[in-house]
């Protein structure tokens, strides 16, 4: 499966709301763990927040989403194929780099510059990004995926006594800014991690994060809650979470096609857990933040397992393929093999559509639930697959899409 980063313990999909650890969990016993296995599922977890709950996360979804009916229709449309490159372009430009060179940086300069190529192609949008320059002649671009990153550690760090990372891309990104930038508010891990959030819920969130921190210094503004937070950027921006129900349910519908099996609850697992984010932005801006605010370890457990159970469990799998928890609706198990197979799919297909000669990506997980559909063949060629007739979910959807 997709990885975001080179991480040994785990890594999440975004928009397929998928996560995989390295070592399976048994949550009937969960603190029985060691603090690195559940911190690791702390920080995937935190990324399935961001998803449902964040203009960044929406956006994510949206690209991915387009891109995947992209490749599944047979006749290509340029003007679909113009929206996606559009989309494309900026959601990578806002997210900023994912990696770099040499993970121990000293910042020397941030600017907000603007992107010439893209202000070039699209002249009415927001084309400005935050340029860090670090160890002397090095630099790196700012963004989203450093928020969610950072967030994410920070988060995790903030529940269990997991391994301290130092100057370590991203992960320490946000508070190495926050130290350059303004001190004072750095010296907080819980303030740090608010403004991620906030930052989170901008379509250009580094170079909102840069210009909030700034203004805080401007003003010499010291927050003592999380609510002095939402109320300083309250004071000088607009912000919120800006998905669109309409959106989710139209791309969902054309992902989910009408035919003789019953998607419903699928679509509706995954449209409520975006009203579900909806609804706790209303209630706070910062919700994921709050939760973790208190002093008392203990009360900090009880807030997140209460957001942990309105929220449910992405679908969830261990490198073995052995599923772990997940996609629960009214109590009821929503069908993993139906979740999966779109993801799946989109796996095999390069960014054109073309089938990538390569083993189907669920073998795994159908051998070691011992499904009557797996054969060895599943491991060579998913389309030579003879024993898979309408019982594999990814057979099933190869038809449906019609990519024979």
């Amino acid at each position: 499966m997709e990885r975001l980063f080179d991480n040994l313990d785990g890594s999440y999909l975004p928009a397929f709301l998928y996560i995989q650890l390295n070592e399976s969990i048994d949550f009937q016993n969960f603190e029985s763990h060691a603090d690195e296995v559940k911190g690791t599922f702390i920080h995937e977890y935190c990324h399935f927040l961001q998803d449902v709950s964040t203009t960044y996360g929406y956006t994510n979804f949206l690209c991915y989403m387009q891109e995947f009916l992209y490749k599944i229709r047979k006749e290509k449309d340029a003007e679909d194929k113009e929206i996606l490159q559009h989309n494309k372009d900026f959601f990578n430009l806002y997210e900023g780099d994912r990696d770099i060179s040499n993970d121990v940086f000293l910042i020397s300069k941030i600017e907000i510059i603007e992107e010439e190529i893209c202000k070039e192609l699209y002249p009415e949008s927001d084309v400005r990004l935050i340029r860090v320059k670090y160890n002397l002649n090095k630099e790196f671009q700012f963004g989203n995926i450093c928020i969610a990153e950072s967030m994410a550690y920070l988060l995790e760090k903030r529940l269990y006594n997991i391994r301290k990372r130092e100057n370590e891309f991203p992960y320490n990104v946000c508070e190495e800014i926050c130290k350059r930038e303004y001190t004072a508010f750095a010296e907080n891990e819980v303030w740090i991690m608010a403004l991620c959030e906030l930052s989170l819920l901008e379509l250009n969130g580094g170079v909102f994060f840069i210009s909030v921190l700034r203004m805080m210094k401007e003003k010499r503004f010291i927050p003592t809650t999380i609510r002095d937070i939402e109320s300083f950027v309250d004071q000088y921006f607009e912000i919120g979470f800006r998905g669109d129900k309409n959106v989710v349910e139209s791309l969902l519908s054309e992902v989910y096609l009408k035919c003789n099996v019953d998607f419903s609850q699928i679509k509706k697992w995954i449209i409520t857990r975006f009203e579900l984010g909806c609804e706790c932005r209303e209630i706070s801006k910062c919700f994921i933040t709050m939760a973790l605010c208190n002093n008392d370890i203990h009360v900090r457990y009880s807030l997140w397992n209460i957001l942990m159970r309105e929220f449910g469990c992405p679908i969830l799998i261990d490198i073995d393929g052995n599923r772990i928890d997940g996609a629960y609706l009214d109590e009821t198990e929503v069908d993993i093999g139906f979740m999966l197979a779109p993801m799946a799919i989109n796996e095999l297909l390069d960014h054109d559509g073309t089938f990538i000669q390569k083993p189907c990506p669920l073998n795994i997980v159908c051998r070691n639930a011992n499904d009557p559909t797996y054969s060895e063949e599943c491991m060579e060629d998913l389309r030579k697959a003879k024993n898979l007739d309408g019982l594999c979910p990814m057979r099933g959807f190869w038809r449906m899409y019609r990519l024979e």
